[in-house]
């Protein structure tokens, strides 16, 4: 059974006998010589872990916020119902033999929650907090990457603009709770219309915009034609435009391209956009 519950006689009292701050410190400097501080620390952790006290299986809870309780299990494995009934909701380190003193099951749960906390932390800053999809910032980075990769290279690229059709007439005649309910549904359209290696994001209150990687116009069609299936599907009305621009026939500029794109939207809606 999990279970690090352990009598005071066994668990090391002294500061002297915490041997596990040079291992534990060792694996968080070489999980950031090669990624930054996040998820797969404490995966590596946890193998770590086992690898010390030849461990069967070790599991992590750990609490964030609002979040239910998120359970790490060793190699990546899922936590099966009735393990997961005999884990403490309490957040903790659980170990299978029960034999890790409890000082060092509290600095790896200390070190973990430190790493989930940071991964949180980065999401939220890349994305944005309605639709969960790639914010401003982080699109205005994938661009200027993407154009300096075109132009060195001469890989094509494919800017979608998309703008969606009287989303402020809808936010005024049913309320904001259902255009936040729209545009929650029309973000996970996008997620599920985009190829691995596609980048979407909201970039405006009703304004959208993809990164198509190895994409010129007709995979751009189809892009648009999956979109409009899956906003279908969702049972919602969403109407919208898209204006596209390819990198690096048209430009390669973000700039630019972006101007183009936005262009091409708004010539389709009969609007002059300088």
């Amino acid at each position: 059974m999990l279970n690090n519950d352990l009598s005071l006689a066994e668990v090391p009292q002294s500061p002297l006998d915490a041997n596990y701050e040079p291992w534990l410190f060792q694996t968080m400097i070489d999980e950031l010589a090669t990624n930054e501080l996040g998820i797969g620390f404490i995966y590596s952790v946890l193998e770590q872990l086992a690898k010390r006290y030849e461990l069967d299986d070790v599991v992590v809870v750990l609490e964030h916020g609002s979040l239910t309780a998120q359970e790490f299990r060793l190699g990546g494995a899922a936590v099966h119902a009735d393990r997961a009934g005999r884990l403490s909701s309490a957040p903790g380190v659980y170990c299978e033999p029960d034999i890790v003193p409890q000082v060092e099951l509290d600095a790896v749960r200390t070190a973990c929650q430190l790493a989930l906390s940071l991964h949180l932390a980065r999401f939220a800053a890349a994305h944005d907090a309605l639709t969960t999809i790639a914010n401003r910032r982080t699109f205005d980075i994938a661009l200027a990457n993407s154009t300096v990769r075109s132009a060195r290279y001469g890989w094509a690229f494919t800017l979608v603009m998309i703008d969606l059709k009287d989303f402020k007439g809808v936010n005024d005649r049913s309320g904001h709770d259902v255009g936040d309910r729209l545009l929650r549904h029309f973000g996970f359209a996008l997620r599920l219309s985009v190829r691995q290696g596609d980048l979407v994001a909201r970039i405006g209150g009703d304004e959208f915009a993809v990164i198509l990687n190895n994409a010129e116009g007709h995979e751009a069609m189809g892009f648009v034609e999956r979109l409009r299936d899956n906003v279908a599907k969702a049972g919602e009305t969403i109407e919208f435009t898209t204006g596209t621009a390819t990198s690096p026939r048209d430009s390669t500029d973000p700039t630019e391209l972006t101007r183009i794109a936005d262009a091409r939207l708004y010539a389709k809606r009969g609007i002059i956009h300088r």
